[in-house]
């Protein structure tokens, strides 16, 4: 049986935690039943996946995904102001170099540990697994798309980080090329995300047309046949 640990809602206490978050919606939860018994928590990253999470568990769980329609600012914010080094980890070179960019004019004060784009190998995985553990940063986010995100953030902690992780999915990479945010005001206040991704980004359209459906069923064949325990925390 598949084992899902949720997070109902965000806390500015997660930051004290040695733990690894990342973020399920019925694009991205067909790989993490693909993956080994894992040691992550979720946030509902959507409006239907919280929806139905919280009809499924009997339990309130909010929309809570890493971006400025939700707790990126919560963050950053929050690591600006305490003095905590944030590394962070995705995209291509220009488009990283871009983020942190626009990173440090958001947050002047905001101490950045270290960066790298998400372009690696296994071996270079290690090595800056070990640069995030010599720079001792206190939060990472990583951006490498479901799966591989999360792999990457459990390796960090178990080659010694003793901080907070956080995946980011495609954040890094939209922000960079964002002129101020990457959704408009009024298609976050509407909750029309989704179609305004698929607009921006077509490539995104395969997975909102098709993986959100199967990806559903197969959820709630899993469910029916109890091959999924679902459990939320704090």
């Amino acid at each position: 049986m598949f084992k899902l640990e949720l997070v109902g809602q965000y806390s500015p206490k997660l930051l004290e935690a040695n733990q690894a978050y990342s973020f399920i919606n019925f694009a991205s939860i067909g790989s993490v039943f693909g993956q080994t018994p894992s040691t992550i928590n979720y946030f509902c990253d959507g409006m239907l996946m919280s929806t139905f999470m919280s009809r499924v568990t009997g339990k309130t769980i909010g929309r809570v995904s890493f971006d400025f329609t939700s707790i990126a600012d919560l963050v950053l914010g929050s690591a600006e102001q305490l003095g905590k080094r944030v590394y962070f980890v995705g995209a291509r070179q220009v488009e990283l170099d871009l983020f942190i960019s626009k990173i440090k004019s958001l947050y002047p004060q905001l101490a950045i540990a270290g960066y790298h784009n998400g372009y690696f190998d296994t071996s270079q995985a290690e090595a800056i697994q070990a640069d995030i553990c010599h720079s001792e940063a206190d939060i990472l986010i990583v951006g490498l798309g479901a799966g591989l995100q999360e792999q990457f953030e459990q390796d960090a902690l178990r080659a010694g980080f003793r901080g907070v992780a956080f995946t980011c999915g495609g954040f890094i990479r939209q922000e960079a090329l964002a002129t101020r945010q990457y959704y408009p005001a009024m298609i976050n206040r509407l909750h029309l995300r989704a179609f305004y991704r698929m607009y921006r980004e077509p490539h995104t359209i395969k997975r909102y047309l098709i993986d959100y459906p199967s990806n559903f069923v197969h959820l709630l064949t899993m469910l029916a046949r109890h091959k999924v325990a679902i459990s939320v925390g704090e």
